[in-house]
């Protein structure tokens, strides 16, 4: 079922910097973080953040290119989170200056994807590890981070070309977080699972109503969830539990300009925005990469 667009003056699609990237590179977008008419989105390409004037469509530089790929993105209050990708890295700005605040190297075997944030916690997910990354936040400054193993029902799928583990991640409550396995160890598709953080347990959330395939970026509000599903250019909407357990099936999401969508957050006027990353094609400065405005 395919979503529609209310008239509106905001634009349809943003297209971002691509020729501001070295190399012919494209600017490769992945992650998306949105507060207010603001949104954050960072280049796989070469690390940098730009900020985006939703109402406008203006793009303005924010984090300068350090020649590390940047993944998932999020605010914290005056800060802002970057997924360093396989560099290993937390990365932390100044959200208004793009200034960096710390950096740290947690990993030299693992791929950091995405973020969360949870009672003045970041967590930041391994998709080559079973492990969380939990950084304290303390207003401008950061503690140091630790790794939580992950346990229960998780398990890393066998390796292999395009094989991604722990994706998306958001925040059910205080102790409980929900997060993506793009590729199902036991089978075909993937699997969302609800995670105690004090233990790192994780259990498998039962889906009613259809199978989620190629799971990447999560957004929660209340009791709806929508996966992104980057390899079948589409958001599932699934409703959740109260306690997490289960998510039934309500609609799929898709849009003509989806190609290969990554991540997503709810913007001004209740709109989706929705990285299209063009992932699966050869990166370019010619390639159209754009955030698309769509109706959840």
């Amino acid at each position: 079922m395919s979503s529609a667009v209310a008239t509106s003056p905001l634009p349809r699609t943003i297209r971002l910097p691509n020729n501001a990237v070295a190399g012919d590179l494209g600017f490769q977008p992945e992650g998306i973080a949105v507060r207010g008419n603001t949104a954050y989105v960072g280049s796989f390409a070469d690390g940098r953040v730009v900020s985006i004037d939703l109402p406008s469509g203006q793009v303005r530089p924010l984090v300068e290119p350090d020649g590390e790929s940047a993944l998932g993105v999020e605010v914290a209050g005056s800060l802002l989170l970057v997924a360093g990708a396989s560099s290993g890295e937390l990365r932390i700005y100044d959200r208004q200056t793009g200034k960096r605040v710390a950096v740290y190297d947690v990993t030299d075997a693992g791929l950091i994807n995405d973020i969360t944030v949870a009672a003045g916690t970041a967590y930041f997910t391994d998709s080559q590890r079973a492990v969380l990354y939990a950084l304290p936040l303390h207003g401008r400054t950061t503690g140091t981070p630790r790794e939580i193993p992950l346990s229960g029902d998780f398990r890393l799928a066998k390796p292999g070309e395009g094989v991604f583990n722990a994706n998306g991640i958001v925040t059910l409550d205080a102790n409980t977080l929900i997060v993506a396995q793009t590729n199902d160890p036991d089978g075909v598709g993937s699997v969302l699972y609800r995670v105690d953080v004090p233990s790192g347990k994780t259990t498998r959330i039962k889906i009613e109503g259809t199978d989620v395939v190629g799971a990447d970026g999560l957004l929660l509000r209340g009791h709806t969830l929508w996966v992104v599903q980057h390899n079948v250019n589409s958001i599932a909407e699934l409703r959740l539990s109260a306690d997490g357990s289960t998510a039934q099936h309500i609609r799929t999401i898709t849009d003509d300009h989806f190609v290969i969508p990554t991540t997503a957050d709810l913007g001004p006027g209740g709109n989706l925005y929705v990285v299209s990353s063009h992932f699966f094609t050869k990166p370019s400065d010619d390639v159209p990469y754009e955030v698309v405005r769509t109706r959840p």
